[in-house]
């Protein structure tokens, strides 16, 4: 960022010191989530992609995807109107003759999950079928990479189309309205969102290490030194004769040995690598509560009292739950499927409603 162009424009504009100060903060903000976007871009997908490999992240995430989509759904008609009725019966018509599912179009846009955002591309075919010959249904509606895409946006980050990168460089822009794109968790109206994995990187990141050098100790420590105790006047050659049979000590089944030698097993006060797994436990459970929020879904519980604690994490999770419920009917399936398939089949009818059927919390 310019930062003396920026100081002139508001010099330029006579603001006084209040107003020049509440606009420079927002050019900064601004500044910002742009560059959070150029980071996703360049090099976020790779680092995403590298942790998804991980169990500990997988396994969080898949609770997280299976819960939110853990409730029975319905549509309802947006108004009382027969036209808003009739609209309500065609999105209903539409979903049951899809190629697919709901549950399949939602598990694709909580991708943005793990991406930050989700690209589905709608296909749409005219209807064969009475009453609703002649009118557009969705033929099928496709994940994409969202690699393959950048968002374009307008001055004041509204969509305006998606740039798809074709192989070799070149680029091809694609209209906007063909497609879902969920954004999740975004903050300053960012259309790429921000992904749970980036809260949970450092600890992704320091447990990589780990893992290298544990399996290092194991390896330079996991088997014991084996240590031979022979009288002081046993000659050279029976000291290195005694010292090439302890060499192959953990191969052989067994070993004969005369009354005057002893064997003993060179081993720490600890186990071998206790350190590194308590290390790696500790950022498994951050990994966890970054994604999750908590811990006891995808951890054990070793303390005491963990009945009631885990009625306290379960009641968090719901909470998460019920937020991206709602969060993916609004934003997916009603804003930009349910909104644009009425509008190109009737002229005034209201967008149906996609309605989650929650379930009631314990106490």
């Amino acid at each position: 960022m310019d930062i003396s162009a920026l100081w002139r424009r508001v010099r330029r504009r006579g603001l006084n010191r209040e107003r020049a100060a509440v606009e420079i903060t927002a050019a900064f903000r601004y500044g910002s989530a742009l560059d959070e976007d150029e980071l996703l871009r360049t090099r976020g997908e790779k680092v995403y992609d590298e942790m998804l490999t991980d169990a500990q992240v997988q396994a969080a995430l898949t609770v997280k995807k299976f819960g939110v989509l853990d409730a029975e759904w319905q549509i309802v008609a947006g108004g009382e109107d027969e036209a808003d009725i009739r609209a309500a019966e065609l999105v209903r018509f539409a979903l049951g003759r899809l190629r697919g599912s709901v549950t399949r179009i939602l598990l694709n846009a909580l991708d943005a999950l793990a991406h930050g955002y989700s690209v589905q591309e709608i296909n749409y075919a005219l209807c064969e079928q009475e009453p609703w010959r002649g009118r557009l249904v969705w033929q099928s509606i496709k994940s994409k990479p969202p690699r393959l895409f950048r968002l374009e946006t307008d001055p004041y980050r509204n969509l305006k189309a998606l740039v798809l990168r074709v192989p070799g460089g070149e680029e091809e822009p694609l209209p906007a309205e063909k497609f879902v794109i969920y954004a999740y968790n975004s903050s300053y109206e960012s259309l790429y969102g921000r992904s749970d994995l980036r809260a949970a990187y450092k600890h992704w990141w320091a447990k990589q290490l780990l893992l290298k050098f544990w399996l290092l100790s194991l390896e330079k420590f996991g088997s014991p030194t084996v240590k031979g105790v022979v009288p002081r006047h046993v000659p050279d050659a029976e000291r290195e004769e005694l010292l090439r049979v302890l060499d192959r000590i953990q191969q052989e089944t067994a070993v004969v040995l005369p009354e005057d030698v002893q064997i003993e097993l060179l081993e720490g006060r600890s186990p071998i690598g206790a350190a590194y797994l308590q290390a790696v436990q500790f950022h498994n459970k951050e990994i966890a509560r970054a994604i999750l929020g908590q811990t006891l879904a995808t951890d054990e519980g070793t303390r005491t009292g963990s009945l009631a604690l885990g009625q306290v994490h379960y009641r968090v999770l719901q909470l998460y739950f019920r937020a991206l419920r709602r969060d993916l009917a609004e934003q997916v399936m009603e804003e930009q499927l349910f909104r644009r398939l009425v509008e190109l089949n009737f002229a005034d009818a209201k967008t149906p409603r996609f309605v989650w059927q929650e379930r009631e919390l314990p106490a």
